[in-house]
């Protein structure tokens, strides 16, 4: 088995560029996101209106480079949901030598944790120059969000404390319980009005296959409902308790510890920046959920949106 890893090529190069070119991903990270940029050039080729089957063409082919990012966003979120809710609320020994604030911040590292290989590596890889290359999914705020979760993954995986993992207690819950309203969100983001081509072919009067179109429609409104719901538990309430509760003081503590020194090649600043950095994802994650609470009201109150209007005028 060991000599098969050895003379894996893919392999080899993630160890080289890990060591060289880029010693603030793991070799995993690095593997996973060059896994993800690969596909995505691969998909967007093959979803091109010249290659793919005419009598198949659709909005996926007037959106290849979005509808690729969605392929592969989709399977990741479930990924990253799996371990998250396997290593969070089902793992029976998670509090086994976890005893401390010192214990959760500095106790453990793990070079092959998945869901930190993917907040980082598949975000740095794949993610962030996706983004910035497909028009559709240029955004200023996402593109800020993405950089700061990869700033935290990298930061967490020791990157800039020697390898030295920082607050690994609490990785699968920010890189991997909070992905569970991602699930239903990749599905329903595809018919967003501002994706013109798939919401307009959703919407067609006119299309062959209404049937279909009827079942299409269905499942985006269930996983509408399903991803508010997800997103208010998971995201709106449980990340600002997770990380007002228990994120920060650990953190606090752990750094300012008068018994046992921070572990060596681990700089205070890495401390400050998590502290920093959490919290902010935290007040935007409670300033979505007021968002959707207010789709919310404006779907259970009719004519509220109307009101606001007339007041306004």
């Amino acid at each position: 088995m060991e000599a098969a890893t050895q003379n894996n090529p893919l392999i080899d190069t993630a160890i080289t560029l890990s060591t060289h070119y880029l010693p603030f991903l793991t070799p995993l990270s690095i593997l996973i996101g060059i896994t993800c940029l690969v596909t995505q050039i691969f998909l967007r080729l093959l979803l091109d209106k010249r290659i793919f089957p005419q009598k198949w063409h659709g909005p996926w082919n007037d959106l290849p480079g979005f509808t690729a990012h969605q392929m592969i966003a989709l399977p990741l979120m479930c990924i990253l949901s799996y371990y998250g809710i396997r290593d969070w609320f089902l793992d029976d020994n998670k509090e086994v030598g976890n005893g401390t604030s010192y214990d959760r911040v500095f106790g453990t590292t793990n070079l092959s944790d998945v869901p930190l290989a993917i907040g980082s590596g598949a975000i740095l890889i794949w993610d962030t120059p996706t983004s910035l290359l497909v028009p559709e999914l240029q955004d200023t705020l996402m593109l800020c969000h993405h950089v700061g979760m990869f700033l935290v993954a990298a930061t967490m995986s020791g990157a800039f404390s020697g390898g030295k993992f920082i607050g690994y207690y609490y990785a699968c819950y920010y890189f991997g319980v909070i992905e569970i309203s991602s699930i239903p969100l990749s599905y329903v983001d595809v018919f967003h009005p501002k994706y013109k081509y798939y919401f307009e072919w959703l919407n067609d009067e006119k299309n062959a296959n209404r049937r279909l179109m009827k079942v299409v429609n269905g499942l985006n409104e269930v996983c509408r409902i399903v991803f508010a719901i997800l997103f208010l538990i998971f995201r709106g309430v449980y990340f600002p308790y997770v990380t007002f509760k228990g994120t920060i003081p650990d953190l606090w503590y752990a750094y300012h510890d008068e018994t046992k020194s921070v572990p060596d090649g681990v700089p205070m600043w890495t401390g400050y920046f998590l502290i920093c950095f959490v919290s902010l994802f935290a007040l935007l994650q409670c300033y979505w959920g007021t968002l959707i609470l207010r789709q919310i009201y404006k779907m259970v109150v009719p004519g509220s949106s109307d009101k606001k209007k007339k007041k306004s005028s």
